[in-house]
């Protein structure tokens, strides 16, 4: 291995991980990584094969450059978070001569988690000691502060997969045991987090996780059946935390007072509303803006409209807080229309059918998650979302592709 290859490696390694804990550094170190892998090139120690799938990170990429011309107000700061779409296609295109030391990269990212929970806890207790009782401090935004909790949520699920699957650097060496240790803490990191998402996300990993696990000995039908079992003892599980099932009470009444009359539930909501309450009042804003506006409002154009909708519906404390639609199809399809819609989902159904091709079942699972977190965040208009999912999928392409030739 080259010396360059050998720094270009420490860079991404070190990368996954620390940016966790510092998401500042997420953009110097990219730039520094790319500009190491053009080093690289102009050495001849590796070759820059740009592939097919990938342009269409560059087109959404593109489409989103674009509405800037027909937007009101618009978001050049968002455009440039958006810069992810274009920047780890990029990097990863630069083909070394050795595999990307994916196992070490996951290592990384797993330690980074960890030590996003010393913060949590760390943060939460000295929320106790000021605050008392008189907040949740042990869950929501209150535990989770360096990320949302959601994209929390998501880093934990995607190290449960690496564990699972014995595919992250020192824990696949070591005893089984301490693998499932880890797994069994990152999942009961969930009961803090209380992200519906997150929750149905590590349910369908396991669901999932036990299908293929059993299929070998069982075959299909019985690893199912058991596969469904284990996604209700999830559920079971789940609910024992009061928040938890609390909220998901709330969740069920919502929806069925929202079926009921869409109308009245949204114009006829109390401030201060609950999150499974703004949900339903912005999805279905999101809905009647996207179909007033085929082409989108273009970047930045979203959130003042939505204010406004609201402003109109009698919820002013909501429109001060510039939500988005919490939905990545609504948030596309509102910013840039069904041509962006089009581009988002052919790009993704061509991802999972790759990824199916080469049996790559880790990359599988992430797509699965990343799927289930864009029903319920716009998980891609912030920065810990974008670089996070955006990294680890197109790695997982090339990789794909570089251990099947």
């Amino acid at each position: 291995m080259s010396k360059t290859e050998r720094i270009f490696n420490i860079l991404l390694v070190s990368f996954c991980g620390l940016w966790l804990l510092w998401k500042q550094l997420s953009g110097p170190l990219l730039i520094l990584m790319i500009v190491v892998a053009i080093v690289g090139k102009l050495r001849k120690e590796n070759t820059f094969c740009f592939q097919k799938m990938h342009w269409l990170w560059v087109v959404l990429f593109g489409v989103y450059a674009l509405s800037l011309f027909w937007s009101a107000a618009p978001d050049f700061q968002a455009l440039e978070r958006k810069l992810a779409l274009l920047a780890f296609p990029l990097l990863f295109a630069f083909q070394w001569k050795n595999p990307l030391p994916l196992a070490q990269m996951w290592f990384s990212h797993t330690l980074g988690c960890v030590g996003l929970l010393a913060i949590a806890y760390y943060d939460a207790f000295m929320c106790q000691m000021h605050l008392g009782n008189s907040v949740r401090c042990f869950s929501t935004t209150y535990f989770s502060q360096v990320h949302h909790p959601s994209y929390f949520s998501a880093f934990l699920i995607f190290s449960i997969i690496g564990l699972l699957l014995g595919k992250v650097a020192w824990f696949a060496a070591k005893p089984r045991w301490i693998s499932w240790l880890l797994i069994g803490v990152f999942t009961a990191m969930h009961l803090h987090l209380g992200t519906l998402a997150g929750i149905i996300g590590v349910v369908v990993v396991f669901m999932t996780y036990t299908i293929w696990l059993f299929s070998k000995k069982f075959g299909w039908l019985k690893s199912i059946l058991i596969g469904f079992a284990t996604l209700s003892i999830g559920i079971i599980t789940s609910l024992q935390s009061q928040e938890i099932k609390a909220d998901a009470q709330n969740a069920f009444n919502f929806t069925k007072s929202y079926l009921d009359n869409p109308t009245a539930f949204v114009k006829g909501r109390k401030e201060p509303l609950q999150g499974n309450e703004v949900r339903l009042i912005l999805w279905t804003a999101s809905y009647q803006i996207g179909k007033q506006h085929p082409f989108g409002l273009g970047l930045g154009g979203l959130e003042p409209a939505l204010s406004q909708k609201l402003i109109r519906w009698g919820y002013p404390q909501q429109a001060e807080k510039e939500f988005n639609p919490h939905n990545q199809w609504l948030q596309i399809w509102n910013e840039i229309g069904w041509l962006g819609l089009g581009v988002f989902g052919f790009l993704l159904s061509i991802l999972t059918l790759y990824f199916y091709q080469n049996r790559n079942l880790a990359a599988l699972l992430l797509t699965f998650v990343f799927l289930i977190f864009c029903l319920f965040e716009s998980i891609l208009q912030r920065e810990s979302g974008i670089v996070f999912f955006l990294c680890w999928l197109t790695a997982f392409s090339f990789m794909t592709k570089r251990t099947t030739s």
